[in-house]
């Protein structure tokens, strides 16, 4: 009888496989530019070490010349296939400006006028599967994997601080999609509190979508992206503080196949 049974079972093996090989997936890769702005504020300690982070905070945009809108490569990739659907996408920050700060920054002291660059990248894998869902909408509910890297270089003209901090993050990740035609309205976002690599702190990811199918093979997308990092830690051996956001308006398209 076991005989059998197992037989029976290795004989409906190849017939599942095919089943899964053949059920349909759907790929979709585009580019597109998101025009990208940070806000918020950082903290660096001196070299003694004396520094209250909490009252010597510098702002992105007033401090540091850094609140300026830049336009950046935004690039995704999504797999779908029955309940699943995996996708991976980035996009990233270089600006660069001046200020005067109005507190101590590392051992730059208050009141200097300073030249600053950021650059920050974001890159995350998302897969989430479908727990609800008919013809006209699908909610998916999985997890993300996100890689946040900030680099601030602030330089007075005597001396040169550095905030160099990367993290790994994993979150829980939800979406929800609305069809109405040719036309997909989506939203998805994450957020984790953890105490991660170089920093202890809180990450926020939410993005809102709307992709309209031009034809069989192309589509045109517009969104808006935001990436809270509210974090402290050490960074370039001292201690820092940030709470910042990166957050912008994105357009593109691609191709479905």
């Amino acid at each position: 009888m076991k005989s059998a049974m197992r037989s029976r079972q290795l004989l409906s093996l190849p017939g599942l496989l095919l089943f899964v090989a053949c059920a349909p997936s759907v790929y979709r890769a585009d580019v597109g530019a998101m025009f990208v702005s940070g806000d918020g504020v950082v903290a660096l300690q001196n070299s003694g070490g004396t520094l209250v982070l909490a009252n010597e905070q510098s702002d992105l945009d007033g401090d540091l010349g850094l609140g300026d809108m830049e336009a950046s490569p935004y690039l995704r990739f999504d797999w779908e296939r029955d309940s699943h659907h995996v996708r991976v996408d980035g996009f990233g920050l270089d600006v660069s400006g001046s200020g005067v700060l109005t507190g101590d920054y590392g051992n730059i002291l208050a009141n200097t006028p300073v030249n600053t660059s950021l650059e920050f990248l974001a890159t995350t894998a998302s897969y989430a599967y479908e727990v609800l869902g008919d013809r006209d909408y699908r909610i998916g509910l999985g997890g993300r994997l996100s890689y946040y890297g900030l680099d601030v270089s602030t330089n007075s003209g005597t001396v040169e601080e550095k905030v160099e901090t990367s993290v790994v993050v994993p979150m829980p990740y939800a979406e929800i999609e609305y069809f109405a035609g040719p036309v997909t309205l989506g939203a998805n976002g994450s957020i984790m509190a953890a105490d991660l690599n170089d920093a202890d702190g809180r990450y926020i990811d939410a993005e809102a979508v709307i992709r309209w199918q031009a034809s069989e093979e192309v589509e045109v997308l517009a969104g808006y992206r935001y990436v809270l990092l509210d974090a402290h830690g050490r960074a370039t051996s001292r201690d820092f503080d940030a709470d910042v956001d990166f957050a912008g308006f994105f357009l593109g398209g691609g191709i479905r196949f």
